[in-house]
């Protein structure tokens, strides 16, 4: 069966040297890009086209994450083998062609309940962008309209932004490929809002004090503050040191969260500024300075100054990191003084989730679903407080770094359905207080 294997660093640069046995060797030279997960055969074939097309995403593209492409070609190459097709052989006929029969094969895992219909579009999608790639490349050459592996097709969307009554619908390209996703009948979105109500904050705040002192204070940035988990994983001293007063409030201040000035790694590298509680500030700035985190951040220093030795051989990816850690030193340091990473956050969650379940069966929150949670009861403050629609969904907007005003739209929507949550956003500054050991007042 196909097989996927991440490499050790790849260069762009490499020098071609004749050894004196009549053998030849190659030498990387600069411009590391890092690992790339790598496509080969049931026989051990290395997979030339597949391969160069995620060399090109990363060399060329400048892509950040390869996951979803490899995975999905990974997926494509072992049903070409089970089904001995060819990937660049395309009869007449549509339904034998080995792109449409692999998009059968995805509706049928689809409606045996194996595979999301998100994660089958996104698949195929990633099957046509690396066909559109192999043709422009000249890997496949389509000499008839009858011998392509897909139409593409041009499609109206319905514009659901600010905007919309001026431009009502705008134009798509796509592929008759496609695999249409189901929308939540209530909020017309792919995925709907699962904020976490009151009796699930209270039940998750119950179990906090039994957590590491870190994923305590990660889960309440997510809840308070509305941040990411990979913002959360490279949230740094540089971030927590920008914060100022908010006008007019002595409970709530601003951080800044940027990957240039202070190494946060934000959602298309975008500048925002985020809000938070007064309360946990404080207990990040104590945290800051604690002897639990000092000693980690001695650990992570040792690695650190150890990147110009010789015997170290690190990954480009742990390099990069290193490197971002020594401008920026994360607030979030692992025991061995790794720094954190999204991953190391999820496997958290996931473990203080289990142990939640063995009481509430139904708590199956993810992490993220805590972003969700601050944006759902602070827009509901904001609107309580008699702030304009328009001018709360902006603020919302920023705070949470979306890019387009629709994601932002559809906490607006998830509010006028579900009354439970038309609660004052002081109901999570309260779990902030209980969190941290404040006295009940």
């Amino acid at each position: 069966m196909t097989q996927l294997i991440h490499s050790s660093d790849v260069y762009k640069d490499t020098e071609l040297t004749l050894r004196d046995d009549g053998t030849y060797h190659c030498q990387p030279t600069k411009n590391n890009i890092g690992s790339l997960p790598t496509l080969f055969s049931d026989d051990g074939a290395f997979l030339q086209e597949p391969n160069s097309y995620l060399f090109y995403l990363k060399a060329v593209k400048r892509a950040k994450d390869l996951n979803p492409c490899s995975r999905a070609l990974l997926k494509y190459y072992q049903f070409l083998e089970d089904e001995q097709l060819e990937w660049n052989h395309f009869p007449p006929i549509k339904r034998l062609k080995p792109t449409y029969l692999f998009r059968s094969h995805l509706l049928k895992l689809v409606k045996c309940g194996e595979l999301a219909h998100s994660t089958a579009n996104t698949y195929m999608n990633q099957v046509k962008n690396f066909y559109l790639w192999t043709m422009h490349e000249g890997y496949l050459r389509i000499e008839r309209e009858q011998e392509a592996p897909f139409k593409m097709e041009f499609v109206q969307v319905q514009n659901l932004g600010m905007l919309a009554h001026i431009k009502p619908t705008f134009t798509v390209e796509t592929s008759d490929l496609r695999i249409k996703v189901p929308k939540d009948s209530n909020s017309k979105n792919i995925r709907p809002l699962t904020p976490l109500n009151q009796e699930s904050l209270n039940l998750l705040l119950s179990f906090l004090p039994k957590t590491s002192e870190e994923l305590r204070l990660q889960v309440l940035l997510s809840i308070d503050t509305g941040m990411r988990i990979e913002e959360i994983a490279t949230f740094s001293l540089n971030a927590l040191d920008t914060a100022m007063p908010v006008a007019d409030s002595q409970h709530r201040f601003e951080l800044t969260l940027c990957p240039q000035s202070t190494g946060v790694q934000t959602k298309f590298d975008k500048k925002r500024r985020i809000e938070i509680s007064i309360e946990l500030l404080e207990a990040l700035r104590e945290y800051r300075v604690s002897e639990r985190r000092l000693s980690r951040a001695n650990k992570l220093y040792k690695k650190i100054s150890q990147l110009t030795d010789d015997f170290v051989t690190l990954n480009h990816n742990s390099i990069e990191m290193l490197e971002r850690c020594e401008r920026h030193e994360p607030l979030f340091i692992s025991q061995q003084g790794n720094p954190m990473t999204r991953e190391t956050i999820e496997s958290r969650w996931i473990e203080l989730r289990g142990e939640i379940r063995k009481v509430d069966n139904s708590f199956k929150h993810r992490f993220h679903d805590l972003r969700a949670t601050y944006g759902t009861y602070r827009l509901s403050d904001l609107l309580d407080a008699h702030l304009g629609t328009i001018e709360a969904l902006e603020l919302l907007m920023g705070w949470m770094g979306h890019k387009d005003e629709s994601t932002t739209w559809k906490y607006l929507r998830y509010l006028r359905r579900k009354e439970v949550f038309k609660t004052k956003f002081g109901i999570l500054d309260s779990i902030m207080h209980e969190a941290l050991g404040g006295e009940n007042e």
